[in-house]
């Protein structure tokens, strides 16, 4: 018994030692992959379909400097007035909370070669109708 004691103190101590790698979810790998970019100004159409009216649905280029939006189709940015814009940024926020609420449906993709999303869709609930939420994202340039 004595023999087996320091072989088993030094398996452990290896098994403590080695390292566990988690693979990455779909989103940490795009988010990490847009951050490395080190894009904080950029321009892109943004769209969003939803049970909402009209204009809110409308195709909008929103232009981004700083990692803020200042401009929505060349008018500049207000809160209420362009209500759900978001940057880039904040829509992976969009995607995480999302993630971590459990929501009904999430539906993502990702631009292959930039990671940013170009297509969020969200159903927060299937028993409720009209709450689905659908961003896409186009045109990007910086």
């Amino acid at each position: 018994m004595r023999r087996l004691t320091p072989l088993v103190l030094t398996i452990i101590s290896f098994a403590c030692q080695k390292e566990i790698s988690v693979p990455l979810s779909a989103f940490e790998y795009n988010k990490n992959k847009w951050e490395s970019l080190d894009v904080d100004s950029y321009k892109y159409t943004f769209q969003i379909s939803c049970f909402c009216t009209y204009d809110v649905t409308l195709p909008k280029v929103i232009e981004v400097i700083d990692g803020e939006i200042i401009s929505v189709n060349e008018i500049p940015y207000d809160d209420e007035l362009h209500w759900g814009i978001l940057s880039i940024a904040q829509l992976f926020d969009v995607i995480e909370k999302a993630e971590k609420n459990n929501v009904a449906v999430l539906e993502v993709k990702y631009h292959l070669d930039q990671g940013y999303p170009i297509s969020v869709y969200i159903d927060r609930d299937k028993m409720i109708a009209d709450e689905e939420m659908d961003y896409s994202v186009t045109s990007l340039s910086y």
